[in-house]
């Protein structure tokens, strides 16, 4: 049996709803470890699998805690989806002495030699010690929270809903700190660049004066790697769950990375609201396991489900085919036409119109106005400057070109559905496509299988910044395997696929580009060269 890891959690978890230290073991049978943990904790079980192995090392941690005098707390025992491994997580609020504890009980576990007394010796003497603030968790405490927060979360469409809650706020005449896989934004002003969706970027708007809400995006590897960054939320967004990153972190099913994203919603306070699309059955079943009320939306008017839970009195934000509705407490609020709504571009681009009534929602949710909110929905547009790489659309010498950050097939199927409505009659579908090297080779031919599906014609781009453990042409030639002849040209990086794609179209053409490596340069080159649309 080996020690996969032990993970120190920040803050709410798969495991629990609070800082969590996770020792993740691949065990096979081990029928002498009653005999090993017998100095410290007497073992009652028959078994001598991965379950008997957590069983003795749960028993062993609530042991060394007591000796040491520290409060055991939750211990939770979860089998993960890696055939074998099995973790078992456990409360903690001081770092080092934590993490030796869990050092120290493996090592018990496994029969290694240890002194006992005098690692326990050296725990108390940790604890003894004042904690700074490197030894207690990073997560932003309920306790000393002023600013009302959303937080954002699901598979495609975090950052558009982020950054248009955001903006919608901010034209209400808030003063917004908002965090996204792009940077952490005070107003309109960067303060850090990059991907600060984790726990170091909440605490990084929370502790910025004079703000009036947080708006935090939040990826599910943040939450499995670190822990959510706060202990709880006002209102939280789940946008939809679909296949990404699979495989990683050990997460292998829908089932188990919805309920890793489903922590951003069972954190919000019971007197919030948890935005949830209810056109996603996974996203829906999400109100099961939370204690905030459920504030449905659904591109589906007529949804029994959503009908349901408007007449248990819930509230729900609909789209039909040209206006969104706010029901709730047996009223009806008209809140915009969807041709006032520039990020749809007139309900064309079904999941714009997704992340317009996440938006929507959370900033109903969170206090605004319909009137607020019908006037931050129609200032908002698809251009760089606002929302950069989400469905910019320009004319280039009459052929329409389209840049996402499309990066797994739902993402490419919602790209080229909505590509394919620009094109004119006798108009062809090119697409440049190309994903990270982290994502798995199903992952990889199920991107190849929807643009031959969708596309008339594909460019395959391998990536240069993106490898991630993968050779270079590893990925080109998965794509290449499945969509077979519809390949018209390969690219070894996105912009030689941006420029080769540019040269296929013409007018009446469509030229899509999975864009999330040289957002920078193909971006500029359109907005030097082409007219935006939208």
């Amino acid at each position: 049996m080996e020690a996969v890891e032990l993970r120190t959690l920040d803050g709410p978890n798969l495991f629990m709803l609070r800082p969590a230290i996770k020792i993740e073991i691949a065990a096979s049978d081990e029928s002498r470890v009653s005999e090993r943990v017998a100095s410290v904790a007497s073992v009652d079980t028959a078994g001598k699998g991965p379950e008997a192995v957590a069983l003795a090392l749960r028993d062993v941690l609530m042991a060394l805690h007591e000796r040491a005098g520290m409060p055991s707390g939750e211990i939770v025992i979860r089998q993960l989806e890696e055939e074998g491994h099995i973790a078992v997580a456990y409360q903690w609020t001081r770092r080092g002495a934590s993490r030796a504890i869990g050092h120290l009980a493996w090592r018990i576990v496994s029969g290694k030699d240890v002194d006992i007394e005098s690692a326990l010796a050296e725990i108390e003497s940790l604890l003894a010690a004042p904690a700074d603030a490197e030894d207690v968790p990073e997560m932003f405490p309920e306790s000393e929270r002023t600013l009302p927060a959303i937080g954002i979360t699901g598979t495609n469409g975090k950052t558009t809903t982020t950054r248009l809650t955001a903006s919608i706020l901010r034209r209400a005449g808030k003063r917004v700190g908002w965090t996204s896989s792009s940077g952490v934004m005070i107003d309109d002003k960067m303060v850090m660049e990059g991907d600060w969706t984790g726990p170091s970027g909440a605490r990084r708007v929370f502790d910025e004066p004079g703000l009036d809400v947080a708006v935090l995006e939040t990826a599910r590897g943040g939450i499995l790697l670190r822990g959510l960054g706060y202990e709880r939320n006002d209102v939280s967004v789940m946008t939809n769950i679909s296949a990404d990153h699979m495989g990683m972190h050990g997460v292998y099913s829908l089932d188990v990375l919805t309920e890793v994203k489903a922590v951003v919603s069972r954190v919000t306070r019971e007197d919030g609201y948890v935005v949830l699309n209810a056109d996603d059955a996974r996203v829906l079943a999400v109100r099961d396991v939370i204690a905030a009320k459920p504030f449905l939306f659904s591109r589906d008017a007529s949804s029994t489900e959503v009908d349901g839970h408007i007449r248990n009195h819930g509230w729900a934000l609909l789209a039909d085919d040209e206006q969104i509705t706010w029901r709730h407490d047996g009223q009806e609020a008209f809140v915009t036409l969807l041709t006032d709504v520039p990020i749809t571009f007139d309900g064309r681009a079904a999941h714009m119109v997704e992340n317009a009534l996440a938006a929507a929602a959370a900033c109903l949710a969170i206090g605004l106005s319909p009137e607020e909110v019908r006037d931050g929905l129609r200032a908002f547009r698809n251009r760089p400057e606002e929302n950069k790489g989400r469905l910019n659309v320009f004319d280039k010498d009459g052929a329409t070109v389209v840049v996402d950050f499309a990066h797994n097939e739902a993402g490419l199927e919602h790209l080229l559905r909505f590509s394919r409505s620009f094109c004119g009659e006798r108009g062809r579908l090119v697409v440049a496509i190309g994903t990270a090297g982290d994502r798995d080779d199903n992952a990889i031919e199920g991107i190849g299988r929807v643009a031959a599906e969708f596309a008339d014609a594909v460019i395959i781009k391998d990536s240069e910044k993106y490898l991630r453990g993968r050779e270079v042409g590893e990925m080109p030639g998965i794509l290449r395997r499945v969509v077979g002849d519809g390949v018209i040209q390969e690219c070894p990086n996105e912009r030689s696929a941006f420029y080769a794609g540019l040269d296929k179209v013409s007018a009446g053409d469509t030229f899509a580009v999975m864009c999330i490596e040289d957002s920078d340069e193909i971006l500029g080159y359109l907005e030097q060269h082409a007219n935006p649309i939208g």
